[in-house]
Order: C-alpha cells, then sequence, then structure tokens
C-alpha cells in the first residue's frame, strides 16, 4: 500500500511539473509580445523596452524559467502584468464562481446521468430506453457554445425566465442558483448524457449477473434488486464522474464566456489574449491541482465502495 501511494505522489509531481512547464513554454511561443500589446499600438520601441524590462521579459527564456519555479517554491504566483495585482487575489476573487458553477453543473449530471442510465439500464427494449438513447445521442453531439446560446434564447430572451448574462456575487444563494441554472445546465447535458450511457451499459451487464440471479430466486422485492445493482454499478462510474468534475473547471471558459460569469474561465481567457503569463500560469496551477485532487480522492473512494480492490 506505501509503495502504492508513493508512485501516486510521484505520478502527481511529474505530472504537475510537466504540465506547468509546458504551460511556461507554450504561452511565450504564442504570436504577440505582452510588453507590445501592454504599450500599445502608439508606443516607441524605448517604450516598449522599458515595459519589457519592468515585466522581467528581457532577460533569458531559462533566467524566466528558474525565477517561475523559485516563486512556486515559496507559493508566489506572481504579478499579473494587466492588472498589477497578486494572482492569488485574482484566482481568490474568480474561484468561488467557478467552483459554484461546477458543482451546480456537477450535481445536474448526477441526478440527469444516473438516474437516466438506471432508467434505460433497467427496462432494456422499452420506449423508455430508446427516448434515453436518442437524448443522450443529441446532448453528446450538441457543441457546448451552441447550447449555451440555444438556452438563453429560450429562456433569457424569449421567456424573461433567467437573466441574459452577469452574475451578482453579493446575491443570496437562491439568486446564485438561479443566476446558475442555465450555465450549469450547459455543462451538465453532455457530462450527464455521457454517465447515463455508461451507468446504462453498467446497469445492462449487472442484470445478468450471478448474484443478481440468484437474488431475484430467492424472491427478492424489485427494489431490493435495484439496490443491489446501483450499490455494484456506482464504484463503476465513480472515475467518470472525477473526470467529469475536473473537466467543468476547464470547460468553464466558453460557458463563462457565453453567459459574462466572472469565473476562472473568462480571466483565463482574458489573460490570454493579453499574454498575461501569469494570470495564466497561475490558474492552471489552480486547475491542475484541483483536477489530480478530485481523481485522487475517486480513487479512494472506488476502493472504499469496492471490496474487491481493497482485497486486491
Amino acid at each position: 500500500m506505501i509503495r502504492k501511494w508513493a508512485g501516486q505522489l510521484t505520478s502527481i509531481a511529474v505530472t504537475l511539473v510537466l504540465v506547468l512547464s509546458l504551460v511556461f513554454i507554450g504561452m511565450r511561443l504564442l504570436p504577440g509580445d505582452a510588453a507590445s500589446l501592454r504599450a500599445g499600438t502608439e508606443a516607441s520601441d524605448a517604450q516598449v523596452t522599458a515595459i519589457r524590462d519592468s515585466l522581467g521579459l528581457a532577460v533569458p527564456w531559462l533566467s524566466q524559467f528558474a525565477t517561475y519555479w523559485q516563486g512556486l517554491a515559496r507559493g508566489d504566483l506572481g504579478t499579473s502584468f494587466r492588472e498589477q495585482r497578486p494572482v492569488t487575489k485574482i484566482v481568490a476573487e474568480r474561484l468561488p464562481v467557478t467552483i459554484q458553477l461546477a458543482l451546480c453543473s456537477l450535481t445536474l449530471t448526477l441526478l440527469l446521468g444516473l438516474g437516466l442510465g438506471m432508467i434505460a439500464g433497467l427496462n432494456p427494449g422499452h420506449v423508455v430506453e430508446r427516448v434515453v438513447l436518442a437524448a443522450t445521442t443529441l446532448g453528446l453531439t450538441l457543441p457546448g457554445f451552441w447550447l449555451g446560446f440555444l438556452l438563453l434564447l429560450l429562456f433569457a430572451v424569449q421567456r424573461d425566465w433567467f437573466p441574459l448574462i452577469g452574475f451578482d456575487t453579493t446575491g443570496g444563494t437562491l439568486a446564485r442558483l438561479h443566476a446558475l441554472t442555465l450555465p450549469a445546465l450547459t455543462l451538465a447535458i453532455p457530462n450527464a448524457a455521457q454517465l447515463a450511457r455508461l451507468t446504462r451499459a453498467e446497469v445492462l451487464e449487472l442484470r445478468h449477473a450471478d448474484f443478481i440471479r440468484t437474488a431475484r430466486s430467492k424472491g427478492l422485492a424489485r427494489g431490493a434488486v435495484i439496490q443491489h445493482i446501483t450499490a455494484n454499478a456506482l464504484p463503476k462510474v465513480l472515475p467518470l464522474v472525477a473526470l467529469t468534475l475536473g473537466g467543468l473547471l476547464t470547460g468553464t471558459i466558453v460557458v463563462e464566456q457565453v453567459f459574462g460569469l466572472p469565473g476562472l474561465g473568462l480571466a483565463m481567457l482574458g489573460a490570454i489574449a493579453a499574454r498575461d503569463y501569469p494570470v495564466v500560469q497561475g490558474i492552471t496551477i489552480v486547475v491542475v491541482l484541483v483536477y489530480i485532487t478530485v481523481n485522487a480522492l475517486a480513487d479512494a473512494l472506488q476502493v472504499l465502495s469496492d471490496p474487491r480492490l481493497r482485497y486486491g
């Protein structure tokens, strides 16, 4: 067990170093210069050079890379080129909105995905299963940005049931949930479709398992049999749930842009356009850490929920 966890920690550390290094290099390979963008089109070469020196971009990449990792070792994510504020403060301001959106979307994903998957798996060949399969196929094929605009058109423009754009961070819980409904649905629908497909497949397989046939032969009620199927299907879908939560954090970039939500996704998009390297790198660190943590927790929960994995 110690060897297993040591291997996982090593894998996490290597993944983190590789991802952050690639982001550092990739941002500097993008066309455009942070100093030129900040100086404006009418700035002289001397002004651009002075701004580049002030931002620490005049030194070689290797020196910038060393300074970058020295800051990370101290817990310093740097200072935003555009806002001239610590990146940690920007992340602290933006992260709550993204987390609320991700949790709302995850809740809808679990309710729709597990519910529809169980219904379809328990009713093979029925019209209900065909409807679920058709709905999940549609959900998997719709692009996220198009789905977001469609929901805005139907429920914000034509019906005025939800706000068209924006998010009041000072509002109450119900007001925030109301504003996050359409964005959360936009993220949840394709993820729920994928989860429903996997759940249906697991339920169909478990319906013919030996222990289920034994339970039926003993005369157990349908509800008790369904509980057995559910308890054995959930551990197998946990990894997908973890990947979904991690993907929600990165998938918010487009959704936050469509709905004007002041989260990490919108901040990331603006930072990329402005070549604000510290903000892009800081947000990437947060997203990668959350993604890795969620997957580690999912692995632990899967082991705890499945005795066969514990014995293995």
